[in-house]
């Protein structure tokens, strides 16, 4: 049997397989507290955990934007500025969140609710996670009047479920959008999405907030969306043709602005398609429209000059997301918390569909 050994010649300490924590604010109370009372309602009674796989490593419920789209010809206004990689020093935090279900109970559903702000600076990455927050949401309304495999669309989840969830989510991450565009200086805060607000469950005055706290602490805001409903002429902008080589942007900005009325939806960044590396894939880009386009450009070409682009993707965000996904095995983990602290009894119903028609059993659904 062959054995290879190496001598390690850099001192223990430099040696790090997980980025350092970042010193950021706790959650807020009032977060803790709507936590606590709506998981506090639910004792000594049943619980239908989610089922998961140990292969599945990241397990995330993400929802879809609101389709948006603009009835302009593709090759109206648009503009291909090429960008050249700019390295400088550029302090740069990310931010992500995602919400998992955990289960069912008789009266509605636990979900997990987790942020994570990562820091990448010259000589290492910082890293601070909330959460989990764990929430009871009821299913309040009158489920009664629909079919079976209706009302199990979306998960399980009917629409006012989803749209609690989604709010709640929403607040978490503003939350920490706000706090890091108030403690990064001279630097950038991406975040994952676009900067479209408006809604009831993603206020544009909270948005602004984040936006003017930025500036102020003369740093820029970009939003970068892996998914986008956002179409021309009924073609995805993701769809642009990705045959330029070289990293670039598309301001589609002009044609946003002509198509949508400033309210109730309101775009408060220049849209863009980005293209951050040679070999990347295109993504929307949105940035603060307070900036100018030389602004933009600069910006973009530090991003991609500054940080490490893996597939067209900055890795500071990157990071974020997988530090905020929830594994297989933390949601077994939850769940026998949840069991246990709240004297919950765990009951799994049986799946009809799989008693029914076995490995045939899928749902119509995407779930």
């Amino acid at each position: 049997m062959l054995h290879r050994t190496q001598e390690v010649t850099e001192p223990l300490l430099q040696i790090k397989s997980i980025p350092e924590t970042l010193d950021l604010p706790s959650i807020p109370e009032s977060l803790v507290e709507l936590s606590n009372r709506s998981m506090n309602a639910l004792q000594g009674g049943k619980f239908n955990p989610r089922t998961v796989s140990l292969v599945e490593l990241g397990v995330d419920d993400a929802d879809t934007e609101e389709r948006l789209d603009i009835t302009a010809s593709l090759s109206v206004g648009l503009k291909r500025n090429l960008l050249n990689p700019v390295r400088e020093p550029l302090p740069i935090v990310a931010c992500d969140a995602s919400s998992v279900k955990i289960g069912e109970t008789d009266t509605g559903m636990i979900f997990a609710i987790r942020a994570v702000a990562v820091r990448r600076q010259s000589n290492r990455i910082l890293y601070n996670r909330w959460g989990p927050l764990l929430f009871h949401v009821p299913n309040t309304e009158d489920t009664h009047q629909f079919r079976d495999d209706e009302n199990r669309a979306f998960g399980g989840l009917t629409l006012k479920t989803l749209r609690v969830l989604t709010r709640l989510r929403n607040h978490v991450e503003r939350w920490v959008q706000e706090v890091l565009s108030e403690s990064i200086e001279d630097g950038m805060l991406l975040i994952d999405g676009s900067l479209t607000a408006g809604t009831p469950d993603n206020p544009a005055a909270r948005v602004n907030h984040i936006l003017s706290t930025a500036r102020s602490n003369n740093s820029i805001v970009v939003g970068i969306s892996k998914s986008t409903q956002l179409t021309i002429g009924g073609k995805n902008i993701l769809g642009f043709s990705n045959d330029e080589g070289a990293p670039h942007i598309v301001d589609i900005t002009p044609l946003v602005e002509e198509e949508y009325p400033p309210y109730p939806v309101r775009f408060l960044g220049r849209v863009y398609v980005a293209k951050l590396s040679s070999d990347g894939f295109l993504f929307r880009t949105d940035i603060d429209r307070e900036s100018t386009e030389e602004d933009t450009q600069l910006a973009l070409s530090r991003l991609a000059g500054t940080d490490v682009i893996f597939h067209g993707y900055p890795e500071t965000l990157r990071i974020a997301h997988i530090f905020s996904t929830f594994t297989a095995n933390e949601i077994l983990a939850i769940q026998r918390f949840v069991a246990s602290n709240h004297h919950i009894t765990l009951q799994s119903r049986p799946s009809l569909r799989r008693s029914l028609f076995g490995p045939f059993g899928t749902s119509r659904y995407v779930s």
